[in-house]
Order: structure tokens, then sequence, then C-alpha cells
């Protein structure tokens, strides 16, 4: 694992978080994981999805009892703030997980085709430069595009009703070009990722 990717302040938070035992049912996935796994750039929030209904209430008096957490959005299966100064998100996830994940300071990590599958879907929402800087690794050190679609049908059975939908966010940049781009390890300039 590539734990230069994170801040010393997350690595601290997320072993706080993963001795607490308190998102056994979670898995982290998102930039952070990736960037884990592949080393390619730094990331800056925890992303967590669960399969398990929880009581946001309870979670969040829970993460105040193992440090300092700020809520910026509560809803029922949502929680959406920052943990010792890190960007923290747990989220109920209906979709199972399509293979199995690894451990790192006790906290379980989507596995890369997870995560590109869930990348692809962020793509068709809303398609940030992280977003697509973190598929452009994907298929240059790891996937072809073909067994990243695999992965995201395996995950969600919505290719045919979406391949359109797709296709379309992966040439449709505008939107990205209003977001920020990512600290990058691995150089890589947002033209060559278009």
């Amino acid at each position: 694992m590539f734990a230069k990717t994170l801040s010393p302040t997350a690595q601290t938070a997320l072993a706080i978080l993963g001795k607490s035992g308190l998102l056994k049912d979670a898995y982290l996935a998102g930039g952070s994981a990736l960037a884990l796994y592949l080393g390619h750039r730094y990331s800056l929030d925890f992303d967590f999805f669960t399969r398990k209904h929880f009581k946001t209430q309870s979670i969040v008096k829970k993460l105040i009892g193992l440090g300092q957490f700020e809520k910026s959005t509560l809803h029922s299966d949502t929680i959406l703030g920052t943990f010792n100064s890190v960007k923290f998100s747990l989220f109920y996830l209906e979709y199972p997980l399509i293979q199995k994940t690894k451990s790192f300071l006790n906290i379980f990590l989507a596995s890369p085709a997870d995560i590109a599958a869930m990348k692809v879907a962020a793509l068709v929402d809303r398609g940030t430069k992280r977003d697509f800087i973190d598929l452009y690794f994907l298929i240059k050190e790891k996937y072809k595009l073909e067994d990243i679609l695999k992965f995201y049908n395996k995950k969600y059975q919505k290719l045919s009703e979406n391949i359109y939908s797709i296709f379309k966010a992966l040439r449709y940049f505008e939107d990205a070009e209003e977001s920020e781009m990512p600290k990058m390890i691995k150089k890589v300039s947002w033209g060559q990722v278009k």
C-alpha cells in the first residue's frame, strides 16, 4: 500500500477509525482507497460505504467520542463531515462488492475493480478531474476499459441501459474543467488525461 498518498493527519485519523472497530461493516472506496493501491496522487478525504443500514446519530456520537467530528450533512444512512481535520463520508450503498477487500490500518479497502466500477458511476453523475484521473491510471496501470465496463455491469447490473451515458460521460470534460486538479505523485497533465 502507498501510505504516503495520505497526509500524516489522515493516516492518524484512519488508524483511530480502524482501531475503534466503528467501521467494521464498512469499506473505504473512492480516491483515497485507489491512491493507496496505485500511489498516483494524494487524497484528502475518506469515502466509506456499507451495505448495512445504520443509525446516523449513533455513529456520529461514536465519531465524536473518538476525536473531533464536525457534521455538515446528516440524513438517514448518510453522514458527511470532518473527522480530525479530514473530510469524512459514510453512505449506505446497496450494491455488492465484486471482489474481496484488503485491510489497511484495520480498515477494509474496496478492491480496485470495485473502485473502477464506482468511478464509472461517478463520471456518469458528475465527472470531476479527480474521477477522470483515477480512471486514467486504472486503465494505464491495471485494467482495459472493457474490463472496467464488465466490473460496472457486475456491480450495478445496468451496463446495457447506461452504455450510451457512460460513453458520453467518458468524453464529456466540460464539468470537470471547473474542478481542481488533484496534487499528483505520478506526473500527468489534464491534457494527457483528456
